[in-house]
């Protein structure tokens, strides 16, 4: 192994801390920027959002899922695509639109979207686990011919 590799493998949980220190203190300089500034929009935009939001990223999920199944990727494969597709990272959205547009009036709205999505990608995944815990089993047993 490489020395860098090593140094990982040996450390690597004060890595894994480290970037989970260093996400934390993006989401929170995001949140603390845009409670600043104000979140600049009415209730009913954050309302339309919370509505939206699920139903957008629930319809990307469930699209690439038939759309991989429908190509014949194995179970496994098809919930990957299913997950990678369609999550969006806030530690690498909130630092792209805070540089894109810095200094504009709105950028806490703009950033709205994704302090938004984050949280509801966690809680629409949770929900999806069950269901997909089990169909990624059903393969298996068709393999062992259960």
């Amino acid at each position: 192994a490489t020395p860098a590799k090593q140094f990982y493998n040996n450390n690597s949980k004060k890595m894994k801390r480290l970037q989970e220190m260093i996400l934390l203190s993006i989401v929170w300089n995001a949140f603390c920027e845009a409670f600043l500034r104000g979140m600049g929009m009415e209730m009913r935009h954050g309302i339309a959002l919370l509505t939206l939001l699920p139903i957008l990223h629930t319809s990307v999920a469930g699209l690439l899922f038939y759309i991989f199944k429908w190509c014949g990727f194995s179970r496994k494969d098809v919930i990957s695509a299913m997950f990678c597709g369609s999550q969006k990272t806030l530690a690498f959205g909130l630092p792209l639109v805070n540089t894109v547009f810095e200094g504009n009036a709105n950028l806490a709205s703009y950033c709205a979207p994704i302090m938004f999505i984050h949280p509801l990608q966690l809680i629409l995944g949770s929900l999806f686990a069950p269901m997909l815990s089990k169909y990624a089993a059903e393969e298996g047993e068709k393999e062992e011919g259960i």
